[in-house]
């Protein structure tokens, strides 16, 4: 896992202001091996009743490396400090199979990968659901990646990719009318994705640097139930260039990404309660620049602009329906422009040999912030759901954060986490809803040979500068205790590690959680993991 901040993120989007997280999964190897690896797991887990097994392989063939992994999840029902949450049952599917060509010119590969999980969102009678509803989801995975390496050319190394993904969401409730379950709402989405990236050597004052296309085609022509979203087609491509250089102790690192998106619906001319349905089109232009000092060998300074763009997609123009995973009837709005958005950011890095800390203050003046708001109105076709329809609003985020951790002793190691951000609609003069609160975590560890054991506090304040109709979640401290053992024996790696989370049992509900009102945390849970490597 991978977080990228500032100009870089640009090579991956353009919504980019508080950065982008990159998860290499690494379905298609691209290291060549010389013997078979891999791993076995096994968990069980108390506040579930749950377990889960895995496992992994890598296994050379010549020039090629083919691996596989593949995982299985089930749960019963949540218990929580307030008693069981009935229907949140939780049975999850992962399965992958790649191999790749691993030459001295580069690597070649392809990959396929499914995913499936099936699980219950507790029953709201208020919502009309007493029941609850079950949530099934299916996504299959195929991909090819190439990554050459020329020689002797400006360009260090190309990268090329294709993606197809289907995926498929049902929400399932239970029809008191006709005595059976039905498709509340549901869509299947046909996604393909290209992209090409070049990373070059050195070009003049340009140390490093790399031009990149991407493309994506989305089909969302399939929707079921009570799912009135027209069918339409999204076609989304951009084009970008990063470049960084040094002068000194100054490093400097800048980007342009251009933009554009069309959305054309199956039927132009109609309307729903998002709007007339018609064909919409869009394009823009993002950018950064930023600079770090460095004061010493463990010192720097550093600062980023950022001006950010975003198109509207199919869901939040044309959407109309159910969302019964958060128990709302969504609505889009055909009129929404694109997002536009200017951020600024200060950091400073401390790193030594004992010690490191991140401190960043930032500030996210957002043009046309685009989210779903509750009208606090009740939907005329589903009368027990609340309505909630995309606007876009003037915006202003205003946030620090911060890291840090300290080795006061080899043995020792004690660190933590912060963070704080004030959102509002600049010209409602109201905050944005769903924001979290202060929150931070603080930890501490003690390694003695093959074993370490480790405490740590996760809290959050109380948010109360809440949104139109949002209720207010209280604060909380959350304790949790771990312990790991570590040995080798008959050519393995044995790995045993215990979890305590919510050690003393406290009720307590996370502010982004919509559901909170019927969805608290869970209660005290033990997680015992046994991994061994091979």
């Amino acid at each position: 896992v991978e977080i990228i901040r500032g100009p870089e993120a640009l090579l991956h989007g353009s919504n980019v202001l508080a950065g982008v997280i990159n998860v290499a999964r690494g379905y298609i190897p691209t290291t060549k091996i010389h013997r078979a690896s891999g791993s076995l797991s096994a968990q069980g887990e108390s506040v579930n009743d749950g377990y889960s097994l895995g496992g992994s392989a890598s296994v050379p063939a010549g020039a090629f490396v083919v691996r596989g992994d593949g995982s299985f999840r089930k749960t019963q029902d949540i218990v929580t400090p307030i008693g069981e949450l009935a229907n949140t049952k939780i049975q999850t599917t992962n399965a992958s199979a790649g191999v790749g060509l691993v030459k001295k010119w580069g690597t070649i590969g392809t990959s396929a990968s499914h995913y499936q999980s099936d699980y219950g969102i507790p029953p709201d009678p208020v919502a009309g659901h007493p029941g609850g509803v079950q949530i099934d989801l299916e996504r299959n995975h195929i991909e090819t990646k190439a990554e050459i390496f020329p020689s002797k050319t400006a360009i260090r190394k190309i990268e090329l990719r294709h993606a197809f993904t289907r995926y498929r969401h049902s929400e399932i409730e239970f029809s008191r009318n006709l005595g059976r379950e039905i498709t509340g709402t549901g869509f299947d989405v046909l996604t393909h994705h290209a992209a090409a990236l070049l990373r070059t050597n050195r070009i003049g004052i340009f140390e490093n640097g790399a031009i990149g296309f991407w493309g994506e085609f989305r089909d969302h022509s399939t929707p079921s139930g009570r799912n009135l979203t027209p069918p339409s087609k999204e076609y989304s491509g951009a084009a970008f260039l990063y470049q960084e250089t040094e002068w000194g102790k100054l490093s400097l690192n800048g980007a342009m990404r251009l933009d554009a998106r069309a959305i054309n619906p199956q039927f132009s001319g109609n309307s729903n309660a998002a709007g007339i349905i018609r064909k919409r089109s869009f394009a823009g232009i993002s950018g950064g620049i930023s600079g770090i000092f460095h004061l010493n060998s463990q010192i720097s300074l550093g600062s980023s602009a950022m001006r950010s763009y975003r198109a509207p997609g199919i869901e939040e123009l044309f959407s109309e329906g159910p969302h019964l995973a958060v128990y709302n009837y969504e609505v889009g709005n055909s009129n929404l422009d694109a997002e536009r958005g200017l951020g600024l950011e200060i950091f400073m890095d401390v790193k030594s040999p004992g010690w490191r800390l991140r401190v960043a203050a930032f500030r996210n003046a957002i043009s046309n912030y685009i989210f779903a708001k509750n009208t606090g109105e009740r939907s005329i076709r589903i009368y027990s759901l609340f309505q909630y329809q995309f606007v876009g609003e003037k915006a202003l985020m205003q946030g620090v954060e911060s890291a840090w951790e300290w080795r006061p002793f080899t043995a020792w190691q004690i660190g933590g986490t912060a963070s704080y951000v004030k959102a509002e609609l600049v010209d409602l003069d109201e905050a944005i809803p769903r924001i979290p609160p202060f929150e931070g975590k603080a930890y501490l560890r003690f390694h003695w040979q093959e074993f370490s054991i480790g405490a740590a506090v996760r809290a959050a304040a109380k948010q109360d500068r809440t949104g139109e109709f949002e209720t207010p979640t209280d604060g909380y401290a959350i304790a949790d205790l771990s312990a790991d053992y570590n040995f080798a024996k008959s050519g393995l790696l044995h790995t045993f590690s215990l979890n305590i989370e919510n050690v003393f049992d406290s009720e307590y509900r996370k502010h982004l959680n919509q559901i909170k009102h019927i969805f608290p945390e869970p209660s005290r849970n033990i997680k015992l993991l046994y991994k061994a490597y091979f």
